[in-house]
C-alpha cells in the first residue's frame, strides 16, 4: 500500500500542490498556498518534537543540581536572525510575484462589465446582452443561477462593482477572488483553458465545454448563499456565433421574457405564482391597481413597468422597501419589451395582446 503511494505521482501532486486550477495563476496560488502550508508544518513539528526532547532529556531530577542555562551566544542569535529573514524575504518574492500575475491583465484581453447586486451577478459582453440561459442546480437551492459564456483559450478581463453592498467575486477553479464595492470599480482577470475533445462537463451540448462555479464570499444578506453563476467555457466559433444572436429568432417575445427573468436576477426579489418576497410578485401584477407609500395609486401599465426598471426610486410600492437597483442600461428597449410581454402572460387582465410574437420581430438585441 505504501509503495504504491509512492510510486503514484499524482498522489504526491494532490498532496503537496494540489489539483491543477483552470486558470492561468492558479498554480502560483497553489505552490504558495501549500508551500506555506508544508513549511509551517514542518516548523511546527521541529519545534515542538525539539521542546518534547529538551523537556524530557533536561527534565529535573531527585539527588541531581539544575544546570547553570547559558548567559549569551552569537552564533545562535545571528543564525536565529538572518535565516528567518531570508526565509520571510523569499515567500514575499514568491508571493509578489504570484500576486501581480492575478492582477495585472495581458494585452489583447476580452473586456466584460460585471454588476453584483442582492443577489446575483449580471455579466454584460460588448454586444450589450446578457446571460441568455439559466439552471437550476440539484445540489444547491432553490432559485435558477444564470450561465455566462466565455471562449476558451482567451484572456478575460472583468470590471466590477456593485450596487448595494460589498460582494465578493470568487471563482473556486480559479484560486483567486475579489472584492466588489459600491461607489468604485474593481477588476478581475483569467485566462481561460484550451478544450479538449473531453471536456463535456455538461454532456447535452453538441460541443466541448467545461463549467466553473461563480460565488459570493462576502456575507452580504438573506439569499448570500444562492448568489452563484456558471461560467461555460465554449469554444470560439460556438462564442462568435452566440455574440452575433444571442436568442433565437424563432423564440417568442414571452419565452425571452421568462429567460431574462431568471438571468438578470429578477427572479431573486420577485415570485411569479403569488407568493411574497422581498419585491412584490409578478402574478396578476399587469392590469392591477396598487398602492404605494409615496404616490397616489396606479394601474400597471408598459409605462409603469418602465419606470418601475430603469427608475426604481420614483415610486415605492406599499409594504415594501426601496431596495430595488436601476436597471437602466442594463436592460435594453428589446429586453424591456420581452420582460413586459412575460409580465402580461402572468396576468389575468392584460387583455388582447400578440403572444405569439417573436424576438427577431422586435429588433436586434441592444438596441
Amino acid at each position: 500500500m505504501i509503495g504504491a503511494l509512492l510510486a503514484n505521482s499524482g498522489f504526491w501532486t494532490r498532496v503537496f500542490f494540489r489539483e491543477k486550477g483552470s486558470a492561468t495563476y492558479s498554480h502560483g496560488a497553489d505552490v504558495m498556498f501549500l508551500g506555506l502550508w508544508w513549511f509551517s508544518v514542518f516548523c511546527f513539528v521541529g519545534l515542538i518534537g525539539t521542546m518534547i526532547y529538551f523537556v524530557i532529556k533536561y527534565r529535573r531530577r531527585p539527588g541531581r543540581p539544575a544546570m547553570i542555562s547559558a548567559s549569551h551566544n552569537n552564533v545562535m542569535e545571528i543564525t536565529w536572525t538572518v535565516i528567518p529573514t531570508i526565509i520571510v524575504v523569499l515567500i514575499f518574492i514568491a508571493g509578489f510575484r504570484a500576486y501581480a500575475a492575478q492582477i495585472v491583465a495581458p494585452a489583447g484581453t476580452l473586456n466584460l462589465d460585471l454588476s453584483a447586486k442582492k443577489w446575483a451577478w449580471d455579466i454584460t459582453y460588448p454586444n450589450g446582452s446578457g446571460a441568455t440561459e439559466s439552471t437550476k442546480p440539484n445540489q444547491m437551492g432553490a432559485l435558477e443561477v444564470p450561465i455566462y459564456v466565455i471562449p476558451e483559450d482567451t484572456p478575460v478581463k472583468l470590471t466590477m462593482s456593485s450596487e448595494d453592498v460589498i460582494h465578493s467575486f470568487w471563482i473556486p477553479d480559479f484560486r483567486f477572488k475579489q472584492d466588489v464595492f459600491p461607489n468604485r470599480f474593481t477588476t478581475y482577470w483569467f485566462q481561460t483553458e484550451p478544450l479538449k475533445e473531453t471536456d463535456r462537463d455538461n454532456p447535452d451540448l453538441p460541443y466541448p465545454n467545461k463549467e466553473h462555479w461563480l460565488f459570493c464570499a462576502e456575507y452580504c444578506g438573506d439569499n448570500h448563499s444562492e448568489m452563484a453563476a456558471i461560467i461555460r467555457i465554449v469554444p470560439q466559433e460556438e462564442f462568435t456565433r452566440w455574440m452575433s444572436e444571442p436568442f433565437d429568432k424563432g423564440m417568442s417575445l414571452v419565452e425571452v421574457g421568462s429567460i431574462l427573468y431568471k438571468t438578470k436576477g429578477c427572479v431573486q426579489c420577485h415570485s411569479v405564482d403569488g407568493s411574497d418576497n422581498t419585491g412584490p410578485t409578478w402574478k396578476n401584477l399587469f392590469g392591477y391597481e396598487v398602492a404605494y407609500s409615496n404616490a397616489d395609486s396606479w394601474t400597471i401599465d408598459e409605462n409603469a413597468i418602465r419606470e418601475a426598471i430603469y427608475n426604481p426610486g420614483v415610486k415605492i410600492r406599499q409594504g415594501y422597501k426601496n431596495q430595488m437597483p436601476t436597471y437602466q442600461g442594463r436592460i435594453n428597449d428589446k429586453e424591456l419589451r420581452a420582460l413586459i410581454a412575460y409580465m402580461k402572460s402572468l396576468s389575468d387582465k392584460a387583455g388582447e395582446f400578440d403572444a405569439s410574437q417573436t424576438w427577431g420581430g422586435a429588433g436586434q438585441a441592444g438596441g
